[in-house]
């Protein structure tokens, strides 16, 4: 059920032992919301908890640091964090928790599949709400909650240069770093540094990606082999998708990626004056007008790249 804002600031004042939510393939958003909501929580005297998520990488532990749960936990009141839709969980807490009480969110995409669910799809991250929520519920941000505020915005707006980025969320972001927040480390960690594998990929990404509609828009492939055979890992695998939209004239990029099962391709769009959430939500995904994701099953890797790439000139014939 959606409700207000006010409403989930005296849901969460009223609560102790609360589990924190965050989603599979877990990004700065989603990881630096929970663990500034999960801080803060704290700071109020309440028991707060991160439940774990087995796909968190080395590039974000430390926002998490001794925030995790055991898995034998069993909590009091569960709120999910930046997850969308419920098929976004870590497989451990879909089969943990049935029922979920309060889902805080910022897609447009989002589904009521909690007992109560708040939604600000005009938030650039979900940190922003988690920003506001803790100031609602009288808590004022320190160091460990202003790193974990400002990473979570700066990742979701691509270090303030994607389209949804506002002016409020400058506000949010100058707020956090007059509490603390180490800015010229986290962008620097999250947007300059780069393993080999990383540097590798990118550059594969560009040398086989294929152009549509006389280069306004473009789709590229990374098998599961090509992958594994440079020992990439998730980490140097994340946000590769928003390569192809930084190439002049494209208006609309996918990159498709051959999940580990080797069973799928997860696609990761990005448009430019383009809404890649309709792209997408055409093969059961969604996401913001801005950048977008689906997953296709049941298909080699040619048929996938063929797919996308009529939904890509589809869109841009539009």
């Amino acid at each position: 059920m959606r409700t207000t804002f006010n409403q989930i600031t005296e849901l969460l004042r009223g609560q102790d032992d609360i589990v924190i939510l965050t989603h599979k393939r877990p990004d700065g958003d989603t990881l630096g919301s929970a663990a500034a909501l999960c801080r803060g929580l704290r700071r109020l005297g309440k028991r707060a908890h991160l439940w774990p998520n087995p796909d968190l990488t080395p590039r974000f532990a430390a926002l998490t640091e001794g925030l995790w749960a055991d898995e034998n936990t069993e909590a009091g009141y569960v709120c999910a964090i930046d997850i969308a839709d419920r098929a976004l969980l870590p497989q451990n807490a879909d089969a943990k928790f049935p029922e979920i009480d309060l889902a805080i969110d910022h897609h447009p995409s989002f589904k009521d599949y909690a007992s109560y669910g708040y939604c600000r799809p005009e938030a650039a991250g979900c940190g922003e709400i988690i920003y506001d929520l803790l100031l609602a519920l009288g808590c004022t941000l320190d160091r460990e909650m202003a790193d974990a505020v400002y990473t979570a915005i700066a990742t979701d707006t691509g270090c303030f240069c994607f389209s949804n980025t506002t002016d409020y969320t400058h506000i949010v972001a100058a707020a956090c770093m007059a509490a603390g927040a180490d800015a010229a480390t986290i962008n620097y960690n999250c947007f300059r540094l780069k393993t080999r594998a990383r540097v590798a990929l990118e550059g594969h990404i560009y040398s086989e990606m294929q152009m549509v509609r006389e280069g306004r828009g473009a789709a590229a492939l990374l098998t599961r082999d090509y992958i594994e055979g440079l020992q990439a890992t998730d980490d140097d695998c994340d946000n590769l998708g928003s390569l192809l939209t930084q190439i002049d004239g494209v208006k609309i990029g996918a990159l498709l990626t051959e999940v580990k099962s080797r069973d799928a391709f997860k696609v990761s769009m990005r448009g430019r004056g383009i809404d890649v959430s309709a792209v997408c939500a055409k093969f059961g995904g969604g996401g913001h007008a801005g950048a977008a994701g689906c997953t296709l099953t049941g298909m080699t890797a040619e048929e996938a790249r063929s797919a996308i790439t009529a939904a890509l000139e589809e869109a841009l014939d539009a």
